[in-house]
């Protein structure tokens, strides 16, 4: 969503955004039809937002759409309606509007609402259903955790879970409290060796560029106005899938060595572009030259495709730091991932999933430990 600032701020030329081609092609509606389901889709939405009830909203819903971008739109409504009747305390048109959206978020909440009313197995079936999908990560996290509340409550057995892969500890005495990633950087940080504060910024900021003509591909339904800094169907679930052979042309730069001037090139062509994965202030050109030196291609394909897998929640939870040695004799990793806590601090799922994901790729990440230590000095 935009407001006057950001229209005043480009006017001024201080907020720049790509050019997207707008063509017939990339229109979001191709016929009067169309446009009219639109309104209808958002006026219903409008009515929902002022107290209008689900159940009589939901019997002026237009039919499922061949147009995509209004398909998606037609399951969030029904998904908001959904929550609404689920809220007031109407169970059964709660089940009925979040089977009839489809989307990964409402088949979780359907399977919420038959576990309140101890429909376990069809809640069973149906989550061992959709864990058979090939659900992306949020929604496989979820059933992971509901599955094995109703194998119990079904007396079914048991399935073990995979243990979480050990990952390399380091242990970092510093002087503090101050501001913990800066500390670490400072103590680890040599000449040859140098540390950089990046969190979840580097590894997506690499994937915006190496992916930005498939991110900005003009498809129906994705802009609608020049001030776009993404597209607007970036986290719905057919995203990628409506941009596979794109992405698929991105990634295949990784195959053919072409990666590191197709990155670099897109830095110098876009710098400065309003982007949803490239945060500027980060990935100077400086920090993208020394990443592409360091960081081997395949490791940067497994985390795109990683990313790919969801968007919305795989690009949090990447380690804080990153540790470049560009000088590592032939075969020694170039570079390492850090993670840190500070005092008191845990991992969180979305780090742990990472740090799994590393440890199976072969990664090389470790996770520093800092306790604040005035009178010592640091030591690793």
């Amino acid at each position: 969503r935009q407001d006057w600032a950001e229209f005043v701020l480009t006017e001024l030329g201080l907020q720049r955004f790509e050019v997207v081609p707008f063509t017939p092609q990339s229109r979001a509606f191709q016929s009067r039809q169309e446009v009219d389901t639109y309104l209808a889709l958002h006026h219903l939405r409008q009515r929902l937002d002022v107290g209008d009830s689900p159940a009589d909203l939901c019997l002026e819903v237009p039919p499922a759409s061949d147009n995509r971008w209004l398909a998606t739109r037609r399951a969030r409504l029904l998904l908001q309606m959904g929550r609404e009747a689920e809220r007031s305390g109407d169970s059964s048109l709660a089940l009925t509007l979040y089977g009839d959206s489809g989307s990964s978020e409402a088949r979780i909440r359907q399977l919420r609402v038959l576990e309140q009313l101890s429909e376990h197995q069809t809640a069973f079936e149906l989550a061992t259903q959709a864990l058979n999908g090939s659900p992306n990560e949020t929604e496989h996290q979820a059933l992971a955790r509901l599955l094995p509340r109703l194998r119990r409550r079904l007396k079914l057995p048991a399935v073990p879970s995979e243990p979480e892969p050990a990952h390399e500890r380091w242990d970092l005495a510093l002087p503090g409290p101050q501001g913990v990633e800066r500390a670490v950087v400072e103590a680890l940080s040599e000449p040859q060796a140098p540390a950089c504060y990046v969190e979840n910024s580097l590894i997506t900021g690499l994937f915006g560029l190496l992916c930005w003509s498939a991110i900005f591909d003009p498809l129906p339904g994705a802009f609608f106005h020049p001030f776009h800094n993404g597209p607007a169907d970036l986290y719905r679930d057919d995203f990628v899938a409506r941009r596979r052979e794109a992405f698929d042309a991105c990634l295949a730069r990784l195959e053919d060595g072409s990666y590191g001037e197709v990155i670099k090139a897109a830095w110098r062509e876009k710098v400065g572009l309003a982007s949803p994965f490239v945060h500027w202030a980060v990935v100077d050109e400086p920090l993208v030259e020394l990443a592409l030196a360091c960081i081997p291609p395949e490791h940067l394909r497994a985390c795109f495709e990683r990313l790919l897998g969801d968007l919305k929640a795989n690009r949090a939870g990447l380690p804080d730091l990153i540790q470049f040695m560009p000088g590592a004799p032939v075969g020694a990793p170039r570079y390492r991932m850090i993670e840190v806590k500070g005092p008191g601090d845990r991992l969180q799922d979305n780090q742990r999933r990472w740090l799994a994901f590393f440890h199976r790729h072969e990664i090389p990440v470790a996770v520093c430990y800092v306790r604040w230590a005035a009178n010592d000095a640091p030591a690793v």
